[in-house]
């Protein structure tokens, strides 16, 4: 296993300690993480615990989007595509290059596309 999907896998396991250990501070008979629980509580200590657990867990899917992402930048580089700045993210570059592209526009994580292609049946 790659050494961050074992960093992933400890960040969700000491998350499941933190919520095990306030738990039994607070006296609240708190869900385990992924378990639909109706006879325990589900505060916003538990809500909060799980929505970290989920995004962090989302990071073994992005990590290896990322990796793709910074290859294609690389290519897109070397064919004189994009001309990433001292600093610039490969990843970042070659997303930007893609939506430009497919002139598509972005708003805090919501795309929408500006000029759609037709949808040929």
């Amino acid at each position: 296993m790659a050494h961050w999907k074992q960093q992933i896998d400890r960040g969700i396991e000491l998350l499941e300690l933190c919520q095990k250990l306030q738990s039994e501070k607070d006296g609240v008979d708190r869900p385990a993480l992924h378990l639909l629980d109706k006879s325990k509580t589900v505060d916003d200590f538990a809500m909060d615990i799980g929505a970290a657990a989920a995004n962090m867990a989302a990071l073994h899917k992005l990590f290896p989007m990322m990796n793709d992402l910074a290859a294609l930048g690389r290519k897109l580089e070397a064919d004189g595509l994009i001309s990433p700045d001292v600093g610039d993210d490969y990843s970042r570059s070659a997303l930007n290059y893609l939506l430009d592209q497919y002139s598509v526009k972005t708003t805090r994580g919501t795309v929408s596309v500006v000029d759609p292609l037709p949808v040929r049946f």
